[in-house]
């Protein structure tokens, strides 16, 4: 069985025209640059009130977010990661910020023109919570029964067997290497 890394180095960069007539499917493949982004939760992933690309610019902006610092950038920028346009990043953001997944606000310059966005994501929503390392826990006092508990030994087995027959001789000497006592009569 190979790994999934070779199976997948074996697709194909360029997808064929005459494979699939969806125009996503004739988009270059990204290339695998090491990039990655911290465990994020399930429930954002799962979230179904948010459109599929709206998920994808949160997890985007997660990964260059880092742990969650404040984030400076444009929507030509977002759109050209996620091949969209720089009006659809802006309903991805109003859908994201009214989720609650994240808050941004215009960044002007000192004549007034808007030079980006200062984009800040909601770090309980996004990205999982750190598990933390079991400790063992503190024993609870032992009970003293009204019974008493049963004997935790072994007990002995017998098995006995007649001395004249072959098998009986067998099964007497792999339980004398096994351990189990055996009597013959």
């Amino acid at each position: 069985m190979r790994h999934l890394s070779s199976s997948l180095a074996l697709l194909p960069y360029y997808a064929s025209p005459a494979d699939n007539h969806l125009q996503r499917k004739k988009n270059i493949r990204p290339p695998t640059d090491g990039t990655f982004v911290l465990p994020i939760n399930q429930s954002l992933v799962k979230d179904a009130r948010m459109s599929p690309g709206t998920t994808r610019m949160i997890i985007l902006l997660a990964g260059w977010s880092g742990g969650g610092r404040p984030l400076e950038t444009t929507l030509g920028i977002i759109g050209k990661h996620l091949g969209r346009s720089a009006r659809q990043v802006q309903r991805y953001l109003r859908d994201a910020a009214e989720e609650g997944y994240l808050y941004f606000k215009k960044v002007v310059n000192r004549l007034g023109y808007v030079i980006g966005l200062r984009i800040v994501l909601c770090k309980a929503a996004i990205f999982a919570s750190k598990r933390k390392a079991s400790t063992p826990k503190p024993a609870a006092p032992r009970r003293i029964p009204a019974t008493t508990y049963e004997s935790d030994t072994n007990k002995n087995t017998y098995i006995f067997l007649s001395a004249d027959d072959p098998l009986d001789h067998k099964l007497t000497s792999l339980g004398l290497v096994m351990g189990i006592p055996i009597q013959t009569r």
